[in-house]
């Protein structure tokens, strides 16, 4: 039986997984459901946003269903991807037959990197000033560019366009460009 970890988090992120709930219990899937706490009220109510037992019980799954998080959704999803390796965020758009859209026939599928670039969080404020520093590894872009490819080439697609902005942020976007294309 296969082990998920139910993590609801805060506001609608508790509506959206009852509603979850409810439809993957009218499956009746083979699947057995552990809830944990993560973000604002485990904040709150442990001391931290992601606490222990909620992280081992995630790395100790097959699967895990997160809801959302409040003010602490950085400590909380930043954390996960990482020490998960759910590097990948994978976003497929199909056009519906019979349904009128914009794109008829539209079937793409955008892969991004998940850990890096700005989600590294190093932000700082100082007066009237925020910044970000963007973060882009060899490593990184070499696994998302692979992944992509990869499910391209699972799923029979012609075509993988990397995005990126070369031109202007030459190291950080430069390297991601430079191995996708397999110079780097």
């Amino acid at each position: 039986m296969k082990k998920i970890t139910v993590i609801p988090g805060d506001g609608i992120g508790k509506e959206v997984m009852e509603a979850a709930m409810l439809i993957l219990e009218k499956l009746d899937l083979p699947f057995n459901y552990s809830y944990y706490d993560a973000g604002d009220e485990a904040l709150e109510k442990y001391g931290k946003a992601l606490p222990d037992e909620t992280l081992e019980a995630c790395k100790n799954s097959d699967a895990v269903l997160f809801g959302a998080a409040g003010e602490t959704a950085a400590d909380v999803i930043v954390r996960l991807r990482k020490e998960l390796e759910t590097f990948a965020n994978v976003r497929p758009a199909k056009a519906i037959e019979g349904i009128e859209c914009l794109y008829p026939g539209l079937d793409i599928v955008v892969v991004r990197e998940n850990t890096e670039c700005l989600y590294m969080g190093f932000e700082f404020e100082f007066e009237d000033v925020a910044e970000a520093v963007r973060v882009i590894t060899r490593k990184a872009s070499e696994r998302i560019a692979r992944y992509a490819f990869e499910l391209a080439r699972r799923e029979g697609r012609k075509k993988v366009t990397a995005l990126h902005k070369a031109n202007v942020m030459k190291k950080t976007c430069g390297l991601f460009r430079d191995v996708v294309q397999g110079g780097g």
